[in-house]
């Protein structure tokens, strides 16, 4: 009769796609708390997870995974048959590069969160920095912590609050900020990334201006402010922070709040309409921005 390790051993392990719909219930018990499915996203998944005692089925997955833990829990974790005692805390990520044979082991009731990128997207933007093309990261197991990483995760979650419907633009930024990250901190051979001083030339920032003001109603996407000026993603987040001291994203926002501040003082239009003509998902996504800018909710302003 074989034992339990050797059972391990003889079992294919399980290759998971989080793209396909409830992929995670192939590893845990219970499906998540909340998931990016349905969300519009593109190349990247986010799930948060609260799960039992458990010990998961070796698998592979087709994304490179980032979790990151939000208890304190003792667990034990196998990359390639290497295992290694962890004691997870608050903020401790692990890496599970994509075709990387893994298992995780817990020994209490755990909460995380994890966030998976396409690997085609890594080379995509790589290209864009002069990394090599042939990215590799490396496995990390749950020993420290990662500040940015534990930021965009949770930055993540809180779009995704949203009615799921949170804004493409900034999930777009954060995807871009997270894979250099990745590239220059985790990946075998690290790219050179090249620094700008200048921002953008002043015709190509009148041009991302121009197209933004068009298109304040519409899901503003990030490749297509680069695109619009010809420049990868990365080096226009950049170039264009340096230009106007705050993010693509952030000015969008700050545009959207201004036409909605119009419309509000016209009273010809409900708010649940202006969060929409102003391309906020929603009436609650509307709001948390406005408040954020004025001081004040919509409804309040309207009556001032």
């Amino acid at each position: 009769m074989l034992n339990y390790c050797e059972e391990l051993t003889q079992q294919k392990p399980l290759l998971v796609d989080f793209k396909q719909e409830g992929a995670s219930r192939e590893l845990f018990l219970n499906p998540p708390l909340l998931t990016s499915n349905n969300s519009g996203w593109s190349g990247i998944h986010f799930e948060h997870h609260y799960q039992p005692s458990y010990d998961t089925p070796e698998h592979r997955l087709t994304m490179h995974t980032i979790s990151i833990a939000f208890c304190a829990i003792p667990s034990e974790r196998w990359f390639d048959g290497r295992r290694q005692r962890e004691y997870q805390t608050t903020g401790t990520i692990a890496i599970i590069p994509a075709g990387t044979l893994h298992r995780c082991l817990w020994q209490k009731d755990v909460q995380f969160m994890f966030v998976a990128v396409e690997p085609k997207l890594l080379v995509s933007l790589g290209a864009e920095v002069d990394a090599p093309t042939d990215i590799e990261l490396i496995p990390e197991f749950a020993t420290k912590q990662d500040p940015l990483i534990q930021g965009i995760v949770l930055s993540l979650k809180e779009e995704l609050g949203y009615d799921r419907q949170g804004s493409n633009l900034y999930v777009e930024q954060l995807t871009t900020t997270l894979i250099i990250h990745l590239l220059k901190k985790y990946s075998v051979r690290k790219p050179q990334i090249l620094n700008y001083g200048d921002g953008l030339p002043k015709h190509k920032l009148q041009q991302t201006l121009e197209y933004i003001n068009v298109h304040l109603d519409q899901d503003i996407k990030l490749a297509d402010l680069a695109g619009t000026v010809g420049m990868s993603q990365y080096y226009f987040v950049r170039l264009f922070k340096q230009s106007m001291g705050i993010a693509p994203y952030q000015y969008v926002i700050q545009q959207r709040v201004e036409r909605a501040k119009q419309l509000l003082k016209q009273g010809k239009v409900t708010i649940t309409d202006i969060a929409l003509q102003c391309g906020f998902a929603n009436q609650s996504h509307f709001t948390k921005h406005f408040r954020q800018l004025t001081g004040v909710t919509p409804k309040t302003y309207q009556q001032l």
